[in-house]
């Protein structure tokens, strides 16, 4: 799969890891906004709304999606495929990412993207229901 990394998907990507290994120092945060030309308070914002999401979302979602995707992988005693578990396991979570309501969570996240975005010049994200 070929994804094209926009300046918008390179900066979230780059918070997402830093919350993963416990968030960013204020230096950190600053560098950052400079090296993107964004605001500090959008990358605190969004900092801030992944890191919720991790804690109550995403961690209890990937559990979920690892012993789906295992279970569904060996029901009715077929063996376990290793190779194929990372892309059975993409679907997995893609599935309970689009069955997953919306929430102030989920809002706040999206919010905080777009608000990145906007400083980047970009359009917010179309939702379905700009459809």
């Amino acid at each position: 799969m070929n994804v094209e990394w926009t300046k918008d998907i390179l900066l979230i990507w780059r918070i997402a890891r830093k919350t993963h290994s416990g968030g960013l120092s204020a230096e950190e945060r600053g560098a950052l906004a400079e090296e993107f030309g964004v605001s500090e308070q959008v990358v605190l914002r969004y900092e801030r709304a992944r890191t919720v999401y991790d804690l109550s979302i995403a961690q209890k979602r990937w559990r979920q999606a690892k012993w789906e995707t295992i279970l569904r992988m060996t029901e009715g005693g077929r063996t376990f495929e290793e190779e194929k578990f990372p892309d059975e396991l993409e679907a997995t979570l893609e599935r309970l990412r689009d069955a997953e309501p919306e929430n102030e969570i989920t809002r706040e996240l999206r919010d905080a993207r777009d608000a990145i975005r906007v400083e980047l010049g970009l359009p917010p994200v179309p939702t379905e229901d700009d459809s």
